[in-house]
């Protein structure tokens, strides 16, 4: 059987590390608390140089303005995607915000 991935999809340039995914300054929520772990959809990719955000036109934000969640079900990274220091929690995000990685 074949497996298709269906869904508005979000893509981005080459280069994106997992401090551009989820900066910094948002890891101190807690995912733990309901409440906290909204954010980090709020702040999903808000790191990603706007040039690269949202291709082909660039300057297309992942999470509209005061939204938790995004509109887009599929992310598509250029070269290199989710490098980093913490790259395996990363992905566990991705995972936890429905996302397969």
């Amino acid at each position: 059987m074949e497996s298709r991935i269906t869904g508005k999809a979000y893509v981005l340039g080459d280069n994106i590390d997992t401090d551009q995914i989820i900066p910094a300054e948002y890891l101190s929520f807690n995912p733990a608390i309901p409440e906290e772990r909204k954010f980090f959809g709020m702040y999903a990719n808000s790191g990603v140089p706007m040039k690269q955000a949202g291709l082909p036109q660039g300057d297309v934000r992942f999470v509209r303005d005061n939204e938790y969640k995004s509109d887009y079900k599929i992310v598509i990274g250029g070269r290199i995607l989710d490098v980093g220091r913490v790259a395996s929690m990363r992905r566990w995000r991705w995972r936890r915000r429905g996302f397969s990685v």
